[in-house]
């Protein structure tokens, strides 16, 4: 038997980073996301012998490693780590492929660990929840692989949809009543764009977390963690409105969170991005944001709507790539081929 998962991406658009820990835990954090129609696509197959080997499509490379390998310093770890966690005693060939590139920004390696044990949920029949699998997610990849990082991917990639979090002692998933006339006037005026470069979200985070805990910079740190946690609460409070004549203030809460997020770490930004960001501003965005930890990968802006086309020739012009996206409800899915 072959099974297959797919979970999807998503755009983080208020409170992002107020999900780490400690500072969660310590003061509650909140965040405002979506997913796309963009996925990671993961195939498990039985082998004869006890061996997993994997396959990325995106990485064009494969390897082969014995279950229980705990040698976590290769870019085939996260697959180690399920494995491990799981228990997996048997032999499996492993497909993986990604519809966004690495390091996007957008929560590709909860996505992936996520869609992976979605599909051997699914191949033993384990019974776990999409909740009991975003967990779980988040264990393998902040605890077995030690990788600094928050909560909120996992959970997106799990539930899908359009969804208000807050994070403390556990993680609560609110799903947004967003009416289709507003899901669908905001995916005509939001503009994805690719400007370069990568990052590896746990260097950054890292730092971060560093200002969290320097006696002097704190005070600073923790003010600019309540706007970003403001932002979330006020993009909330937008949509749940339904007004298509309020959205113009989604996309100031989206500059103001920008802000917000850039003062964390000099690594959340970079003269390239402030070129296109800056740029986008000039020719009719009301607000956009970075995607992710910082450092590259993907912008999402939030325009004016005739200004739109105009705005996509300027970051073209800059060098930025566009992406086409629509909204997508649907979370975790797994499939079985006999």
């Amino acid at each position: 038997m072959i099974v297959r998962a797919k979970a999807p991406f998503r755009i983080s658009v208020g409170g992002g980073g107020t999900d780490l820990p400690p500072y969660c835990t310590e003061h509650g954090g909140a965040i405002v996301s979506f997913t796309i129609d963009r996925h990671i696509f993961i195939t498990i197959k039985p082998r004869a012998d006890l061996k997993i080997r994997v396959i990325s499509t995106d990485y064009k490379k494969e390897t082969i490693f014995e279950t229980g390998d705990k040698n976590y310093e290769d870019r085939f770890a996260l697959f180690k780590g399920v494995i491990n966690v799981l228990g997996i005693k048997d032999g499996f060939d492993i497909i993986s492929s990604s519809e966004l590139p690495t390091g996007s920004g957008m929560g590709g390696s909860s996505t992936l660990t996520v869609s992976l044990l979605g599909a051997f949920n699914e191949y033993y029949s384990l019974g776990l929840t999409k909740h009991d699998i975003a967990n779980k997610a988040y264990y393998i990849e902040r605890v077995e692989l030690d990788q600094t990082g928050g909560y909120q991917d996992q959970f997106a990639a799990a539930y899908g949809g359009f969804n208000y979090m807050e994070f403390r002692d556990d993680v609560k998933v609110f799903p947004l009543n967003v009416s289709k006339d507003v899901i669908n006037e905001l995916m005509f005026r939001l503009i994805l764009c690719f400007v370069g470069g990568s990052h590896f979200s746990s260097d950054i985070q890292d730092e971060v977390l560093a200002g969290y805990t320097d006696k002097i910079e704190k005070k600073s740190f923790l003010d600019s963690m309540q706007d970003l946690k403001d932002v979330a609460k006020g993009m909330r409070e937008v949509f749940e409105l339904n007004d298509l004549t309020r959205l113009n203030e989604f996309g100031k809460l989206l500059h103001k969170g920008w802000l917000a997020k850039k003062s964390l770490s000099s690594k959340i930004s970079n003269p390239n991005i402030e070129k296109f960001y800056i740029t986008s501003l000039e020719h009719g965005v009301i607000g956009g944001k970075l995607l992710g930890a910082g450092g590259g990968g993907h912008l999402i802006l939030f325009c004016e709507p005739e200004k739109k086309y105009q705005i996509i020739e300027q970051m073209e012009r800059l060098g930025g790539k566009i992406v086409n996206f629509h909204y997508n409800p649907k979370g975790l899915e797994t499939w079985r081929i006999k």
